[in-house]
């Protein structure tokens, strides 16, 4: 690798190799020639024969590290297997439910190389996340998403959007600090609030997260724990109580109000320096949640509009519209 490596993939598989990690490797083929990249490939003891199928990928691609698991570490456990092995300054935590569309990657390495110094952690957007990160496609197919993605990178917005938290779907962490937090705290076992945990602790710290606007990563969402049943809510619940004890402060924030906050920096930015084209597209995209994302609750929906109004009034009077954007790239 050079000496001037820039960023390790950490991509981690667990069992169902077809329909998750296969894809997603297969939309990084740039990586594997790019010569500031390496792909860290990690089965976490993969009780299917997905561990066959990594170990025959990583035969086919020699510049690709493979790493089998004997058994399933949960995601932090895996995850820091991953990037105990990783060279790069920065290190991409990539689920394997994951895709990259075209331009992605150069999206997210142009991300890296202009991010505000104290910024240690970086988020992309997706339509598929619990946050901020989210960028909502109602009724279209995962598909067409990948192509509304690497729309909306050919015209870049040039925001990075401070975060409370980063949704660990995908996500880029300086390698000394996440040596110096000494990575995920396994104590969440197989899954769920490890990344709400780093976040926290990344911010006690001093150390700044953004979501990068300007790279989309296509996410599936709940691929690896969907088969879990009724143990899935049950791990749920065990950690959010268990990050309500770490962290006793911790704001369990509605998308909603994570979106709320995203659009408002992308308005108080936009006045500052001026609207563009891409500004405007991303603020009718983030006003079409934020009116899609209305609570239920007649009281809660005139509490949301309430609180909104002087948003929603601003953003008219710039002349934008709600609007979420299609694969045709046809307004609706």
């Amino acid at each position: 690798m050079s000496e001037a490596l820039t960023l390790s993939l950490v991509v981690l598989s667990y069992k169902r190799f077809d329909a998750t990690t296969g894809p997603c490797l297969a939309t990084l083929g740039d990586a594997l020639a790019h010569p500031r990249v390496e792909l860290i490939l990690v089965d976490n003891g993969s009780s299917d024969d997905s561990a066959a199928q990594c170990a025959a990928w990583a035969a086919e691609h020699p510049r690709a590290r493979y790493l089998p698991l004997p058994r399933n570490l949960g995601f932090a456990g895996g995850m820091n297997v991953g990037v105990g092995v990783a060279a790069g300054e920065w290190v991409c935590l990539v689920n394997s439910d994951t895709l990259f569309p075209p331009g992605a990657l150069d999206a997210l390495l142009a991300a890296l190389a202009s991010v505000p110094a104290k910024v240690a952690m970086l988020g992309p957007v997706t339509n598929a996340a619990g946050n901020s990160q989210r960028l909502p496609l109602p009724d279209i197919p995962l598909g067409d998403a990948i192509e509304v993605g690497a729309r909306a990178m050919r015209t870049p917005t040039g925001l990075f959007t401070p975060s409370y938290r980063t949704d660990f779907f995908c996500v880029a962490i300086q390698r000394s600090v996440w040596h110096q937090l000494g990575g995920l705290d396994t104590s969440f076992g197989l899954g769920y609030f490890e990344d709400f945990d780093f976040s926290l602790r990344l911010r006690a710290i001093g150390r700044k997260q953004v979501v990068a606007e300007d790279v989309f990563v296509a996410h599936i969402g709940s691929a690896t724990f969907s088969a879990m049943g009724s143990a899935q809510k049950t791990l749920m619940r065990r950690n959010r109580r268990l990050m309500r004890e770490r962290h006793p402060g911790a704001r369990f924030e509605h998308v909603r109000e994570t979106n709320e906050r995203a659009l408002r920096h992308l308005v108080a930015t936009a006045l500052l320096n001026g609207w563009t084209p891409a500004l405007r597209e991303r603020a009718a995209w983030r006003f079409a949640a934020l009116l899609w994302d209305e609570a239920k609750s007649p009281f809660k929906r005139w509490r949301w509009r309430w609180h909104t109004r002087d948003l929603r009034r601003t953003l008219r009077a710039q002349g934008i519209a709600p609007r979420f954007p299609t694969a045709t790239g046809i307004a609706r």
